[in-house]
């Protein structure tokens, strides 16, 4: 009831923001000054990394941070409760948060070429329910010894990215970017010894902290920007280069991300951005891991379709001791998921952000 309630509220704000954005009247003098786009206003949704080049010489730091909670398991688009999934499996997936802390740093090589560096630290944490061998399985609140959950956390993926602006006018940009990912993430996690299911064995593939691979990261990005009003749409992909030391590689991704923001006063503004994702199946397995373990340890539960909706809020301030530093934030929930075998149902998304330009 709280996630439709959710998805509810979401929705009357996309449709509120469109009617109010209809009827505003535009000022190019908040967002135009030369030649330079998003120079005084830059409305980009906190979850976004790439939108616009910078100047030449012009730096700009910024922390992030993501948290995302997923309940419920799904076959396909069709929910599934514990007790049929436990025909197959010994243990059953009943609640997971991810929490994400990144680092990113961007610099103006010149006007139309931005570089950027990102660094990650995660947080895992997943619960689960254990297979009762006295015929049942333990239900979420029991006090039991067969709930057990799995916890991991530290560096994730390092990854470099090079902007270019094709485009680079007072009202368009067309940016192409190219990145690659460094698996400088574990994917040698293990549980402790006295582990329940995976004692001094390594964790299934969704709680190590990174690709194992070298991934390219093509994108290409089209930001217009007139008076107070902001729109962009961006095409992302992430492509595995071969296998990591374990034997498997992830699967392909390519998501499309289209967001708009409005100025409505010179330090505040609010966006409105929707994602479709798609993931490939993965390739190869980790000969260690027992497939019928738990739906994650199994190489053919992965990959699926999804598409989010987000909300979002954006403070920037222009003069004092917080000049030049923007704060942002992005409440989402997802509107369609589809997923490849038996996965976790993503339940909503928080992302925090903030940044300073120099």
């Amino acid at each position: 009831m709280q996630f439709q309630l959710s998805r509810v509220i979401l929705m009357a704000g996309f449709i509120l923001q469109s009617i109010l954005l209809s009827s505003q009247p535009l000022s190019d003098s908040l967002a135009i000054c030369g030649n330079e786009l998003c120079c005084n206003n830059d409305p980009t949704p906190a979850g976004v990394m790439i939108s616009h080049v910078h100047k030449k010489n012009e730096w700009m730091i910024s922390y992030r941070y993501m948290n995302m909670t997923m309940d419920g398991l799904l076959s396909g688009t069709e929910k599934m409760n514990a007790d049929a999934v436990f025909v197959n499996y010994l243990m059953v997936p009943d609640k997971m948060r991810m929490d994400m802390h990144m680092l990113m740093a961007m610099y103006g090589l010149s006007n139309k070429v931005t570089v950027m560096a990102m660094f990650h630290y995660n947080v895992l944490a997943m619960d689960m329910l254990m297979f009762d061998s006295g015929g049942g399985h333990v239900h979420p609140g029991a006090t039991g010894s067969m709930n057990h959950v799995m916890k991991t956390s530290g560096i994730s993926d390092i990854k470099l990215h090079a902007l270019f602006a094709l485009l680079k006018k007072q009202r368009h940009q067309l940016l192409l970017s190219g990145g690659i990912n460094i698996p400088s993430g574990s994917i040698q996690v293990k549980g402790s010894k006295d582990e329940m299911m995976f004692p001094n064995q390594r964790y299934p593939y969704s709680m190590q902290l990174g690709s194992g691979t070298w991934d390219l990261q093509p994108g290409i990005n089209y930001l217009y920007q007139k008076g107070k009003l902001t729109f962009s749409t961006q095409l992302n992909s992430v492509i595995r280069v071969g296998y990591n030391t374990v034997g498997y590689k992830l699967g392909d991704e390519v998501s499309a991300n289209s967001w708009m923001a409005y100025q409505w006063h010179r330090v505040f503004g609010t966006t409105l951005r929707a994602e479709a994702a798609a993931t490939g199946r993965m390739d190869g397995y980790d000969k260690n891991l027992y497939y019928f373990s738990e739906p994650s340890a199994n190489p053919f539960n992965y990959g699926g379709k999804r598409i989010n909706c987000y909300m979002g809020a954006v403070l920037q301030f222009k003069k004092g001791i917080l000049k030049k530093q923007r704060l942002g934030f992005e409440y989402g929930v997802p509107v369609y998921q589809y997923v490849n075998g038996i996965q976790m149902s993503q339940k909503q998304s928080l992302i925090a952000a903030w940044s300073i330009a120099f």
